[in-house]
């Protein structure tokens, strides 16, 4: 079993572990520590990537409680190697899934539905709920869960025994046995999670609901929290001064003039 050094703290940069195997698999090595800070994909949230005593770490699993590093070099089994996580990579999905827990904490309470899927994308992530939303409900949950944000509430993660499971409430796609991790966004959300999270809702930053399409039996919310949000916002209003120039309008008067 590997020591998950995440789940002690998800905002641990560099650390330290002993090599316990290393093994050469379709021209990759696989690479089990004692310990790991890397995140292996798992829970909607991809994987972590960085470096192992400088050698590049391109993919992250978990198999039967070990974490496998999947390397493009080898280390020496026995030996004690330094790991960095790629930080920007890291923070970027803790923002997304944080915001994801919010939004669909909020959302399901309001509207009595379920998150039937969850995904981080390369640039957005999605959202699927087994109910029908209105633009005015979408237009509700992203306000109410923006102020839950910006009140800056602090994550809770509790390990309960069966006994204290059985009695919560909480969100989960499946039936769930042996040790249980609950993610508490204390006011907003409740759930089964293996991810890793911010420390409190400010870090997420902002979170901007961008699209919201017929999906199956009810809908898929397309969502960017944190910096993702940020780059959205500036992409659009970039795209919106240009047509402004293009057609001599305000910014603010650009669809009146098309």
């Amino acid at each position: 079993m590997t020591e998950k050094l995440y789940y002690e703290d998800a905002l641990l940069r560099e650390f330290t572990g002993v090599v316990v195997d290393c093994r050469e698999e379709k021209g990759q090595w696989v690479v089990v520590l004692d310990r790991t800070a890397f995140y292996p994909e798992g829970g909607g949230q991809p994987a972590d990537h960085g470096l192992l005593d400088g050698i590049n770490v391109v993919d992250v699993r978990e198999k039967n409680g070990e974490v496998l590093h999947l390397c493009d070099g080898k280390v020496q089994i026995g030996e004690s190697v330094s790991g960095r996580i790629d930080w920007s990579r890291r923070f970027d999905f803790m923002q997304q899934h944080s915001g994801e827990h919010i939004v669909s904490g909020i959302l399901c309470e309001k509207f009595g539905c379920d998150n039937v899927g969850f995904h981080i994308g390369h640039e957005l992530v999605t959202i699927d709920f087994n109910a029908e939303l209105s633009t005015a409900d979408v237009a509700f949950v992203e306000k109410a869960a923006n102020q839950y944000i910006w009140e800056d509430h602090t994550l809770r993660i509790d390990w309960p025994s069966p006994t204290q499971l059985e009695a919560m409430e909480y969100r989960s796609k499946k039936a769930l046995s042996g040790p249980v991790r609950i993610v508490s966004w204390p006011g907003a959300d409740c759930c089964a999670c293996c991810g890793t999270h911010v420390r409190s809702s400010g870090q997420v930053g902002i979170v901007k609901l961008i699209s919201c399409q017929r999906f199956r039996d009810g809908v898929r919310i397309e969502m960017a929290a944190g910096a993702r949000a940020l780059q959205w916002v500036n992409q659009i209003a970039g795209q919106n001064t240009r047509v402004s120039q293009l057609l001599s309008a305000k910014p603010g008067e650009t669809a009146a003039a098309v």
